[in-house]
């Protein structure tokens, strides 16, 4: 006949797999790169013949995974800057990330882009440019709500223009997630929110 600490001894052993199973932890979500998102930001911007302009504007942008390491990239932006000077910008281009360890990525890209001017003064005439950037960072998924991203940007479009940008992104629902970024140069400073829908 067993005592009351054999039986204690007996649960105790039926109960140790099941906590062993409960204090594993739960995997982060794997990160994405398909996902089309919408921007807006403020900043202060600098353009050959006019420094110091406040301006802000939208950004539409996407990205789609070609295999599982590669992903091709797409944005449009229409800048507002001092009211009187419009900017769009196109850029297309391909990253490749390279996983560090699970939930933990470095990315980059290549991009080709090309921008448009139209204003009084000096941009009253053709200001069209085109030319080259070059994107580095790394996204880290921090815990299952929350996402952090950081790195370096090179645009060759007009005069050249090296960035430190960071950003963090929340995750309300699998699908939707929404975010702040930073960027600091020396032609461009700015901040930006932004919401992004993951497919």
């Amino acid at each position: 006949m067993m005592n009351g600490v054999s039986i204690g001894l007996l649960a105790v052993a039926a109960l140790v797999p099941t906590l062993g199973q409960a204090q594993q932890p739960t995997p982060l979500p794997e990160l994405s790169y398909n996902y089309a998102e919408l921007s807006y930001d403020e900043g202060d911007f600098e353009l050959e013949g006019a420094d110091g302009i406040d301006g802000d504007g939208l950004t539409l942008s996407g990205s789609f995974e070609l295999t599982e390491d590669w992903h091709a990239y797409a944005s449009f932006t229409n800048s507002d800057l001092d009211s009187s000077i419009d900017v769009d910008t196109w850029a297309l281009g391909a990253g490749y990330r390279y996983p560090l360890q699970d939930n933990v990525d470095i990315y980059g890209r290549v991009l080709y882009i090309d921008r448009g001017v139209d204003g009084p003064g000096p941009f009253a005439a053709d200001a069209d440019d085109d030319g080259l950037g070059l994107q580095a960072r790394i996204r880290m998924r921090v815990s299952e709500v929350f996402e952090v991203e950081g790195g370096i940007q090179h645009l060759d479009v007009g005069d050249s223009d090296t960035a430190l940008q960071a950003s963090a992104r929340y995750h309300f629902t699998r699908n939707f997630s929404a975010g702040i970024g930073l960027t600091f140069a020396g032609d461009t400073d700015s901040f930006g929110i932004n919401a992004r829908f993951t497919f």
